[in-house]
């Protein structure tokens, strides 16, 4: 028989591994789980939702201000009398953004049932925030005064996104952007895409060229500015971009003429000139932060060597990258910018990192090309997909034949034939600013 002593010992071992909750009657709370504060916790619904017709027909621009850890809001529309099953439901990421905005294109007209929920980090809810609307049922007649009779801007990108068009491009410290719906008509920012004082450098702002990356949500400006290449982010196309990292991409050689390229299977490459022997075209592949180079994978593109891109001066510049089923096109400019000569051609490879091989037809545009509809000095542009899935292609020229500038941008019709061949052609936009 154990004595007291053991007794007392496994008693102890008993209690402190299998405690008693409590002792009392029927009405013991023992087992009772307590909840946990997190799921009590209520997200805020979004504040302030409008919705406004466009001067188009059949879409809504909705706006409102997240509360405090939103991560992404869902959207849910429906017209007023259809069957619930019709409902649609979109999945907007905010990043914590104070304030949202997001254009909806409606397939018919009628009276909306708009609701919005915000949805936390933790993928939480709140409560639904519902308001109804009305789209306008017909596109508004354009109203507008013309101001410059050209787009007054060099070296020029054009983004297509949500809709509308973005073009940005060389004139002034900092860089502007003009906003188009239908290529012909551009209006003014009133503020600055780039502030110089978002930027590292303070001068010769060259050639700035933007695309939206999904998987980060986010726009990337890629730049020249005091001879060195750079990077800016925003979370709109109209800026304000900032350069966080005050700092080049390649910090310690002048370059210019950024172009971003990135593969099928997600790799980025940055492709710009370097002084090497006159203005020559380099690649190298990037980091995923999209801030820095892999210096060890800089590989030389292209040099001025053929006669028509030597006529003045030793330079290949302005790169842009296309990729057609397994062929890639290297788009660039040779000569001086100043030529009367300057001119557009190309080079293919089956590999973004070369080797190129030029195109026997080059160049595709140039004074005496039929595109050139007698502009003088084309070139330093930049290929971009038009809202109809076409490629089109935007470009400068001088003011005149006897005046380099201020030199202005016009835009045609980019065609890669079933043959692989690029031709630039088709009737000449001649884009005017309005407001």
């Amino acid at each position: 028989m154990m004595n007291a002593i053991q007794c007392g010992f496994l008693l102890g071992f008993w209690l402190l591994f299998f405690p008693v909750s409590s002792c009392g009657s029927s009405g013991d709370i023992q087992g009772e789980e307590i909840p946990d504060k997190n799921e009590e916790e209520l997200v805020d619904p979004v504040i302030g939702l409008v919705a406004k017709k466009t001067a188009k027909a059949n879409e809504l621009e909705l706006a409102w201000s997240n509360p405090p850890n939103t991560a992404s809001v869902e959207i849910s529309y429906l017209r007023e009398g259809d069957d619930e099953a019709s409902n649609t439901i979109i999945n907007v990421r905010v990043y914590s953004e104070k304030k949202s905005s997001y254009l909806i294109k409606l397939s018919k007209y009628g009276t909306y049932q708009i609701g919005v929920v915000a949805i936390n980090h933790y993928g939480r809810r709140s409560e639904k925030v519902t308001i109804t609307a009305t789209p306008a049922k017909e596109d508004a007649p354009p109203s507008f005064e013309i101001i410059h009779n050209t787009l007054p801007i060099a070296d020029p990108h054009v983004l297509y996104h949500n809709g509308k068009y973005y073009a940005y491009g060389t004139r002034i410290n900092g860089f502007e952007v003009y906003i188009s719906e239908d290529l012909e008509h551009w209006r003014r920012n009133e503020s600055l895409a780039l502030p110089p004082e978002n930027s590292w450098g303070t001068r010769w702002f060259w050639a700035p060229e933007v695309y939206y990356i999904a998987s980060k949500n986010r726009f990337f400006m890629f730049y020249s500015v005091d001879e060195h290449v750079c990077v800016a982010s925003a979370t709109r196309p109209e800026g304000p971009f900032v350069q966080d990292e005050r700092r080049p991409i390649v910090p310690n050689e002048k370059g210019i003429d950024t172009s971003l390229f990135i593969d099928d299977d997600g790799t980025p490459y940055l492709y710009y000139v370097r002084f090497t022997d006159g203005n020559v075209i380099w690649v190298a592949e990037m980091n995923d932060d999209l801030k820095s180079i892999k210096s060890e994978t800089l590989t030389r593109c292209i040099t001025a060597s053929e006669p028509w891109e030597r006529i003045q001066g030793k330079v290949a510049e302005g790169p842009s990258i296309l990729k057609r089923g397994d062929t890639y096109y290297l788009i660039y400019s040779a000569n001086h910018f100043e030529s009367k000569d300057y001119a557009v051609g190309y080079a293919t490879s089956n590999s973004p990192m070369g080797p190129w091989i030029k195109y026997s037809g080059n160049p595709i545009l140039r004074r005496d090309k039929p595109a050139a509809s007698g502009l003088i000095g084309t070139g330093h542009g930049a290929p971009f997909v038009n809202g109809q899935g076409s490629y089109m292609y935007i470009y400068h020229a001088h003011a005149s034949i006897n005046s380099v500038g201020p030199r202005t941008s016009y835009i045609n019709d980019l065609v890669i034939s079933v043959d692989g061949v690029i031709s630039v052609g088709g009737e000449t936009i001649r884009p005017v600013v309005i407001r």
